[in-house]
């Protein structure tokens, strides 16, 4: 169980709001606690539907723990995209429902090395434990491995072939999930391609992307002739060539579009041979393209939303935005302090 001072900081993040508004999508922070407890079941639980009800995006990592039967879990059907990694453990809820999930993104992993981790999901003292992980739109982990262990009561998911949504080429590690014949599990749908699924029915068949593509295309595709091939900005899929028809970005996303970098804020003008400002400029805040970053963040040189000015810099306003300006010797006193505010000033855009 997490101590007191830490569940104080994590009900004043909640209580503050968690959620930034983008013009398509609610992004959420996230969290990096592992397998603490919040308080009791009950507190944890109340925390991790504040926290992600309605949320898009986390930023950050997933974390999802002690959840029981007797919780709705509902609120996990909104997130479609994670940032970091994604933590299933210590649950006995016979379902965690994350069906929307497409991309998990890997910027930070769990014991450096999983972007999925499903552990210790059977509490045998009940006889009962996580059933059916219906990650049935999960078809991209850009960076790291999964991992699961200690899930008895599990179905299906030893069935999926993932190499068709790991990167491959970043050698992941792969502790994959072991068929446990003392389970009675439905099998997968014969419509399902190669026996592959996360549950049984036809709507559960595992979604391919990549290892039924046609030898033309560079990464993701939607079928398996090379009209189908997904464009090069494109992750998880698509529904077309165009960098406008991806399912998620590789990289950023800008209004609709994938791109491999956000339009600088700087351009070189040839007349002036000086740099000048570019109208239509913008920060990176994850894998989004934004015109401002939400007030709880600070802005870089280097066009990015951060949440504390990094070593050597320190916060200063200019013209009302918030930015972090290189100090000159030692930096001003209060600095660490004031940067350091920006956890508990959550809000919108």
């Amino acid at each position: 169980m997490a101590g007191p001072t830490e569940l104080g900081l994590i009900f004043t993040f909640m209580l503050s709001g968690s959620l930034f508004a983008t013009p398509e999508k609610k992004v959420c922070q996230g969290t990096n606690i592992k397998l603490a407890l919040l308080g009791t079941v009950d507190d944890h639980y109340q925390i991790l539907v504040k926290m992600y009800s309605n949320c898009t995006v986390v930023l950050e990592n997933l974390e999802i723990t002690y959840m029981t039967e007797k919780h709705d879990l509902s609120f996990l059907r909104s997130i479609q995209e994670v940032g970091g990694y994604v933590l299933i453990g210590i649950n006995s809820a016979p379902s965690i429902p994350l069906e929307n999930l497409r991309i998990i993104r890997g910027h930070s992993l769990y014991d450096d090395r999983f972007a999925l981790t499903v552990v210790l999901n059977s509490d045998h003292s009940i006889g009962q434990g996580v059933n059916q992980l219906p990650l049935t739109s999960l078809t991209e982990i850009l960076k790291g491995g999964i991992k699961f262990t200690s899930n008895h009561y599990l179905c299906n998911v030893e069935t999926i072939q993932w190499t068709d949504i790991l990167n491959m080429e970043t050698q992941p590690t792969i502790i994959e999930p072991v068929p446990n014949l003392a389970r009675s599990c439905e099998e997968c749908d014969l419509s399902c391609h190669n026996g592959s699924c996360w549950g049984p029915g036809p709507q559960n068949c595992q979604t391919k992307t990549k290892v039924i593509c046609a030898e033309q295309c560079s990464g993701r595709c939607k079928g398996p002739t090379p009209m189908d091939c997904c464009n090069e900005h494109c992750a998880a899929g698509c529904t077309g060539p165009e960098p406008t028809d991806c399912l998620a970005c590789k990289d950023f996303q800008d209004e609709g579009t994938c791109k491999d970098a956000c339009p600088p804020l700087m351009l070189y003008d040839p007349n002036t041979h000086q740099l000048a400002l570019n109208p239509d400029g913008k920060y990176s805040f994850g894998a989004t393209c934004v015109k401002k970053c939400p007030r709880n963040y600070v802005v870089t040189d280097h066009g990015t939303c951060v949440r504390t000015c990094s070593p050597g810099t320190y916060e200063v306003d200019e013209g009302g935005v918030r930015k972090c300006k290189k100090c000159d010797g030692l930096c001003p006193k209060g600095t660490v302090e004031t940067a350091g505010q920006v956890d508990n000033e959550m809000g919108f855009f």
